[in-house]
């Protein structure tokens, strides 16, 4: 039987401890991302891997898995929404550090508080969800329903003279 997750963590002793943190928590406790849902039901799976990369930073990679209850902004009737996200986090305990960190990471700046870890993978799902989510068009009511308007619109265009056929004439001559 695997051990609870840490409501808190201290990301600098876990990457010296090169510690790995898989599990899941709950959607329903994300107040920050709430608002951008349809419900807070469903889970989020993650997997961190905390280390001391080969120039000496401590850092977390990972990824994180949810599949979240949302409204289509396109027709507005709920969606599904299947997000994924790449860890890639410097951890730093100053400003000066994460304006040193490589492009590759993200900072995590630290202090001598633990560090919330449903609030860590919180903050990478609100970097990954996107402003607007809507569904792929062929699944989306709101596209179907604009595909059959133009279809029905296209034979009544067709006896209508377009008014630059003129212009096609002169260009031959």
């Amino acid at each position: 039987m695997s051990s609870p997750l840490p409501e808190y963590i201290d990301p600098l002793r876990l990457a010296d401890a090169r510690a790995v943190l898989q599990g899941q928590v709950a959607v329903s406790g994300m107040a920050r991302l709430a608002p951008s849902l349809r419900s807070t039901q469903g889970v989020v799976d993650f997997d961190l891997a905390f280390s001391v990369d080969m120039e000496g930073i401590r850092c977390v990679h990972g990824s994180l898995s949810t599949q979240l209850d949302v409204i289509c902004q396109r027709c507005m009737q709920p969606m599904e929404l299947p997000l994924e996200a790449q860890v890639a986090l410097g951890v730093v305990v100053s400003m000066q550090e994460a304006e040193r960190l490589p492009s590759a990471y993200e900072p995590l700046v630290v202090g001598a508080e633990p560090v919330s870890l449903k609030e860590m993978i919180e903050d990478e799902l609100l970097l990954v969800l996107p402003v607007a989510p809507i569904h792929p068009e062929q699944q989306c009511p709101a596209w179907r329903e604009r595909i059959l308007e133009e279809e029905q619109e296209e034979p009544a265009q067709e006896g209508k003279k377009n008014p630059f056929a003129v212009l096609a004439q002169l260009k031959k001559t």
